[in-house]
């Protein structure tokens, strides 16, 4: 066949095939928005959110992980046209034991630090200021105090401690204490950082009432009950049919700790259950709903893996969109007389958006929820200029979606109560949380029937850009293990 003609009879054969994933409009009949009379009460929410936290700490490839992704294999396996498959992956499993600490007698430990080294060590306590390098020359053979970063909300601390607890093991430390300005109970079970690196000493978390009890100069024993070994984990990817393949994929982890982290997984069954009650021609497109794993132990992030498939096939036209929810519903806790403290307000959230036409769709589905305190916004990082696409960050999970070039939009926050789940049902409003997920329900009902390509704006741009050659964003994961040296 001669180049020419070879290269027309592809174009034809690619315009069949993307006529066959375009999505067809719903009938007139169809609600063009949720109707929210049918929908999960804030009750039944809460009761969904109530029986994931009752799992108890699901730490990735845990027992108690495995039984909550068994519980949504189970929930949306039920439901009418859904089909439902798993992705596998094999980790160095970290089950999480009591810390311990002993300095002129039982200090009280509010937790283990994740993935630090089980066992015991002893050395001198000595407290190094934030800001100080921690170095074989003032830390070696010694018990590291540090205090916890001043910083906005806690999960913009995690950088801090990952480095820390990588130069404790490279300067050969005996173990590191981190202390909170609030009091034990507050922190108690606190969990970051969660990158899921196994680091190489043991290290513990205490609140201020037991670090006021830490004399620098004492002969410290710390100590971390845990276990490593290997295991299996998996993500669910439950797929429901519409009119047209095409999917919109919507995205949440299963592994996390309290009623916070992870609560979009409620979100992800909410919408699963409303979009399955309708009749087939009100889904113009295929949904994919993706509980993912890994996103405690980063190095199987499985919302990453995901994305680079998605990626892999956005150009023959089988993906419109991602949308990702996380941490729904939450109450505002800042730092007040030594304690967090509730301020009666909405944690302020973001909907970060990739395109125009996401942005747009946002914005009318948080006016009509009357949402408040909650963002539209293109990126959580600077831009950078000729890097494809400019903003990577959407502040959590979304990122791997966005940063492949997938259109995105990501729903989420950032409270002082993320990783401390002593707060219980007080961190969230499910009256708040579910006009947050009827506000995703309505946006998608608004961009289901539309064109791929009016969806996804620059991304087309940015995806040929970076087929030439632009920068993009880096799509590493996390070590397993902490180095050495």
């Amino acid at each position: 066949m001669q180049p020419a003609r070879c290269i027309a009879s592809i174009g034809v054969v690619t315009v069949f095939a993307l006529q066959l994933t375009t999505p067809a409009l719903a009938s007139a009949d169809c609600s063009p928005a949720v109707d929210e009379r049918s929908f999960a009460t804030a009750p039944q929410l809460r009761a969904l959110n109530a029986t994931v936290a009752g799992f108890g700490v699901r730490a990735t490839g845990s027992p108690a992980h495995d039984r909550l992704i068994s519980w949504l294999e189970h929930r949306v396996d039920r439901l009418p046209g859904v089909s439902v498959r798993s992705e596998h992956f094999a980790i160095q499993r970290w089950q999480p034991g009591p810390g311990l600490l002993f300095a002129d007698g039982v200090v009280p430990v509010a937790g283990a630090i994740p993935y630090s080294d089980p066992g015991l060590r002893s050395g001198e306590l000595v407290r190094l200021p934030t800001g100080t390098p921690i170095t074989a020359a003032n830390a070696g053979g010694r018990v590291v105090l540090r205090d916890f970063p001043a910083l906005d909300r806690g999960y913009l601390a995690e950088p801090l401690l990952d480095r820390d607890m990588v130069d404790a093991g490279k300067a050969g430390a005996a173990g590191v204490v981190v202390a909170f300005p609030f009091p034990h109970e507050q922190v108690k079970g606190y969990w970051d950082p969660h990158l899921g690196t196994h680091y190489r000493v043991p290290g513990v978390f205490v609140g201020s009432d037991a670090a006021a009890r830490l004399v620098p100069g004492t002969r410290t024993t710390i100590g971390v009950l845990a276990a490593r070994a290997p295991a299996v984990t998996r993500s669910l990817v439950a797929t429901l049919p519409g009119l047209s393949s095409e999917r919109i994929v919507l995205d949440t982890n299963t592994d996390g700790v309290g009623w916070v982290q992870e609560n979009g997984t409620v979100a992800l069954l909410a919408l699963a259950e409303h979009f399955a009650r309708l009749p087939l021609r009100c889904r113009p497109r295929t949904l994919e709903f993706v509980f993912a794993t890994g996103h405690l132990h980063r190095p199987a992030e499985g919302s990453e893996f995901r994305a680079r498939a998605l990626d892999a096939e956005y150009d023959s036209g089988s993906v419109a969109f991602a949308f990702v929810l996380e941490h729904l519903g939450t109450r505002e806790f800042l730092p007040r007389d030594g304690s967090l403290q509730p301020t009666g307000l909405a944690e302020p959230s973001g909907w970060f958006a990739g395109s125009p036409v996401l942005a747009r769709t946002a914005t009318t589905a948080l006016a009509g929820r009357s949402v408040e305190r909650t963002f539209v916004l293109p990126g959580s990082d600077p831009p950078v200029p000729g890097r494809v696409p400019p903003q990577c960050s959407f502040g959590g999970i979304g990122t791997h979606f966005h940063s492949h070039l997938i259109p995105t939009m990501a729903m989420i926050s950032g409270p002082w109560t993320l990783w401390a789940p002593s707060f219980g049902a007080l961190a969230v409003d499910h009256e708040r949380m579910r006009r947050q997920v009827l506000a995703a329900g309505d946006a998608i009902t608004a961009l289901a029937p539309l064109p791929r390509a009016q969806i996804a704006g620059p991304y087309l741009g940015l995806r040929q850009a970076r087929a030439a050659g632009a920068p993009t964003c880096s799509h590493d994961l996390p070590p397993e293990w902490a180095p050495r040296s």
